[in-house]
């Protein structure tokens, strides 16, 4: 049997996959991650967006924030990114 962690990460992997071939690469990334919480927490998860972590030395000395685009189950972070496709140039002489 799987554990958790890895079902939970097979459902972030799909609900993304369903949400590109929907939306397509056209929205800007606060769509997406919307999408991904409204279709996320259909499936049961409890997910939460911008969410500040305090990022600590080994000494405990608070070294800067860091903001999750999304939290999954308090177990998985996911940052969210979003790429045009590559494009081809060609000039002309």
């Amino acid at each position: 049997m799987k554990d958790r962690v890895f079902e939970i990460c097979d459902t972030i992997r799909e609900v993304g996959f369903a949400m590109h071939q929907y939306f397509g690469p056209v929205h800007l990334e606060k769509v997406y991650e919307n999408s991904y919480v409204n279709r996320l927490q259909k499936t049961g998860l409890d997910v939460k967006q911008q969410i500040p972590i305090m990022v600590h030395d080994e000494d405990g000395t608070v070294v800067g924030e860091y903001v999750a685009d999304l939290l999954a189950t308090t177990q998985l972070l996911l940052k969210l990114k979003l790429f045009e496709q590559p494009t081809t140039i060609t000039l002309l002489n």
